[in-house]
């Protein structure tokens, strides 16, 4: 066989192997950008979640208790932080955690609260 056809034929596999590396290395991307996607809605459900239980608290109880921090005004400033892109979402999510453990609200009242 001629050494010129031996290069063609070489150069039209590497070009099919190539083709098929990229193809699996664009899935991989996408299905990633997905799973972030999917992550990212579960913390903000979670979060709505959170603020609901801490809503119905505050309408239960008499923020007047010593001890019980203002839970309106935490939700305002929690909430604005984060519209305005200040806070992350695993950070509003990790305060909301630790105002539902100052409150002693557990994750039934949650489900109850949406």
């Amino acid at each position: 066989m001629d050494p010129m056809m031996m290069l063609v034929i070489a150069i039209i596999i590497a070009a099919i192997i190539l083709v098929a590396i990229n193809k699996q290395q664009e899935s991989k991307m996408s299905s990633h950008l997905y799973t972030d996607d999917v992550q990212q809605l579960y913390q903000l459900t979670a979060a709505e979640y959170k603020i609901n239980a801490l809503e119905n608290q505050q309408h239960l109880t008499d923020n007047t208790i010593s001890g019980i921090p203002d839970i309106a005004l935490e939700l305002h400033q929690l909430t604005t932080a984060f519209e305005s892109g200040e806070l992350a979402i695993n950070e509003l999510n990790s305060r909301l955690d630790y105002l539902l453990n100052e409150l002693n609200i557990s994750s039934s009242s949650m489900v109850q609260a949406y």
